[in-house]
């Protein structure tokens, strides 16, 4: 009677685990209508981020899965100099219907970490850099805040930096060429580190570097055009750019050129 009732046991367990996998899939089948994926590969000439020159020619792919305003997004960089910084941003978040965006991100790059580990997250020690993000956007204009919470942010002192970067774009079009216009900055000091150069003037020996500033600074001004072009299921978008950073007083123009699939 004993190997009866077990024999029933899992016959009977088996027909409910098919009973609820026949029950969703009808639901599955409904996500998969709203799910959107997209994504783009960039060539740029520069790598430029927030008013920082991360190295020379570089592909950046982007992949992003979205559902009904959340989102999972992963970008990465890669240069085809050995001293070029590798990049690698992971982030999820929520886009409401009126504007409204709120979510949170992991920046990693190559060089903090000796061993380059990225599944390694010491507060301390890892690559990591952990933010918040909030922001608005709109057909006129997208405004957003991001302040870092955790990971490889701290101040030449050592305390946390909570380093914080918040940047305004308007979109605008001229003569069939979209262009984008923004500015960027930070409120307060930025974490910070010691870079140690090797030269005969004393006036470079130590230089004090920053993520952003060392005070309320504007870091990033850019004016970035940009023209598409079809070629089969393709669309190509040519850009060019003028970047500024107005704290190191440094200027420079990139050029890129996107592929991605041809969106209808």
């Amino acid at each position: 009677m004993k190997r009866i009732t077990v024999l029933q046991r899992t016959v009977v367990s088996k027909c409910r685990l098919a009973a609820i996998a026949c029950a969703m899939l009808p639901l599955s089948a409904f996500g998969q209508r709203n799910v959107e994926v997209d994504f783009q590969v960039d060539l740029v000439s520069n790598h430029i981020w927030r008013g920082t020159d991360f190295g020379d020619v570089s592909v950046q792919p982007t992949g992003t899965v979205s559902y009904r305003g959340m989102y999972a997004s992963l970008f990465g960089s890669t240069g085809f100099s050995g001293l070029d910084i590798q990049r690698i941003d992971f982030s999820l978040g929520y886009k409401a219907p009126f504007g409204v965006n709120i979510g949170a991100m992991s920046h990693w790059k190559s060089g903090l970490d000796y061993l380059n580990r990225y599944f390694f997250f010491d507060e301390k020690l890892t690559a990591h850099a952990f933010e918040g993000n909030i922001g608005f956007s709109c057909k006129y204009f997208n405004l957003q805040a991001y302040t870092m919470f955790y990971g490889n942010d701290f101040k030449m002192n050592g305390d946390r930096a909570y380093s914080t970067y918040i940047e305004l774009s308007v979109p605008f079009r001229v003569h069939g060429v979209d262009v984008l216009a923004s500015v960027g900055g930070t409120p307060m000091e930025s974490a910070g580190w010691r870079t140690y150069i090797e030269t005969p003037s004393p006036l470079y020996d130590n230089m004090n570097d920053y993520l952003y500033a060392d005070c309320p600074a504007v870091v990033s001004v850019a004016l970035r055009a940009t023209k598409s072009y079809h070629a089969g299921k393709l669309e190509i978008p040519v850009f060019m750019e003028l970047d500024a950073n107005p704290y190191t007083q440094k200027a420079g123009v990139v050029a890129g050129v996107t592929l991605r699939p041809f969106r209808k």
